[in-house]
């Protein structure tokens, strides 16, 4: 890595918000570079239903316990729906006012984005309330989506309990779901300090559970007994290996803070192997990672990669081979996000936020959010600097890749 991208990229750490060009001077932000504009979309999704006053208050209350709700009547963007159940979930998210919900129900509730249309009994509704301006996460799972690693259903939508509106939020499928009964995964692991957190099929049996779940330890025990080219033949038998290394490269270029236990191993049947799903993408363009950060400093030194705290990770930044086959799958993302498709990606982000925004009932609830107050120009001065941003690193990793 050259100096002035070394210097850069550790400015970045401190100041996620400042560029700098290749001699290393602040670069400022170009208005012109975007087209943030109101370009006619409308609300796509609307919830509603009734509770009591004491289940309103409790999910009001920023005590961080869970609650179960009843609710009657369910309205989903005009049908009246039967739930079988409706509670709260997440973990710090409980802790705010304005709480996400798992949503399960008796028939199928239709969503929309844009031109596509999804029919889903299960669902959650994000509450995007540590997702700053509300942009991060839909932003995140377009690019991943452009890059082929994910491909779960998500769109925004506005929440209303009581006749009151909840804010904006974030419909989105499950990931269990998506694995299990749209794609026929026998099996999904989402990614902690242990293994307990599995989801099976109805007809997945005891001998597979037990199978996979050996190929997932194998995954880890591999890194202890290879190296180079052979723990990389090693690891291709249990995990879509290069699905999984653009996944981190994608966490490196997004600077996102918290992705070690946010991803789901689910068992692909096509290859009887396991592939990645991503999750929560709130925390994007920080100056370290959460967890780790002087570890990971000490370990990556000027390397392309952003946290080292799981011990696959490690493994992969530390051995020669493997992380010059990360940088084969760094090169490959950044050719699939030109600045022409991530143009186009926080064009359509700020449009389809446009309408929520221009929503002062559903917009004042962010007065109850991690970053508090938003509104159009603080949305639009934020989406231009973070696409600016992405645009300049672009352009240096590249060139810092291909010239290796």
């Amino acid at each position: 890595m050259n100096l002035n991208l070394k210097f850069a990229f550790l400015v970045s750490l401190f100041s996620p918000l400042v560029i700098f060009n290749s001699k290393s001077q602040p670069v400022q932000t170009n208005g012109d570079t975007l087209n943030l504009t109101d370009l006619g979309r409308e609300i796509e999704n609307i919830i509603s239903f009734n509770t009591t006053y004491s289940n309103f208050e409790n999910i009001k209350a920023t005590t961080g316990k869970k609650i179960t709700l009843k609710a009657a009547p369910l309205v989903i963007n005009g049908d009246t729906l039967d739930p079988k159940e409706i509670k709260t979930r997440g973990q710090t998210t409980l802790y705010y006012r304005r709480k996400s919900f798992s949503f399960s129900l008796k028939s199928e509730a239709s969503f929309m984005h844009g031109e596509k249309t999804e029919s889903l009994k299960k669902f959650f509704v994000l509450s995007l309330s540590m997702d700053r301006n509300y942009c991060n996460n839909r932003l995140a799972f377009e690019m991943m989506k452009t890059a082929r690693f994910f491909d779960l259903f998500f769109s925004f939508c506005e929440l209303r309990i009581n006749g009151q509106s909840e804010g904006i939020g974030m419909v989105i499928e499950r990931p269990e779901d998506w694995a299990i009964k749209k794609h026929s995964s026998p099996l999904i692991i989402r990614r902690g300090y242990n293994i307990s957190d599995i989801k099976t099929g109805k007809e997945t049996e005891k001998d597979e559970v037990k199978k996979y779940r050996s190929y997932y330890k194998q995954i880890y025990s591999s890194i202890t007994k290879y190296e180079g080219d052979e723990l990389y033949v090693m690891l291709s038998k249990w995990l879509d290996i290069d699905s999984y290394l653009k996944w981190l490269a994608f966490n490196f270029l997004v600077r996102n803070g918290d992705y070690t236990d946010e991803v789901y191993f689910f068992v692909d049947t096509g290859t009887d192997k396991f592939n990645i799903i991503p999750w929560d993408y709130d925390d994007l363009f920080s100056k370290s990672p959460h967890e780790g950060n002087i570890e990971s400093r000490r370990l990556l030194g000027d390397k392309l990669f952003f946290s080292t705290e799981d011990l696959l990770d490690k493994k992969i930044v530390t051995d020669p081979y493997l992380y010059e086959t990360y940088l084969i799958q760094f090169r490959e993302l950044l050719e699939q996000l030109s600045a022409d498709v991530l143009k186009r990606i926080f064009e359509n982000t700020y449009a389809e936020l446009y309408p929520y925004y221009s929503n002062y009932e559903i917009i004042s609830k962010s007065t109850y959010d991690r970053y508090r107050d938003t509104n159009l120009i603080m949305l639009k001065s934020y989406m231009l600097s973070l696409y600016e941003q992405l645009i300049k690193y672009r352009e240096i990793y590249l060139r810092d890749i291909q010239d290796r």
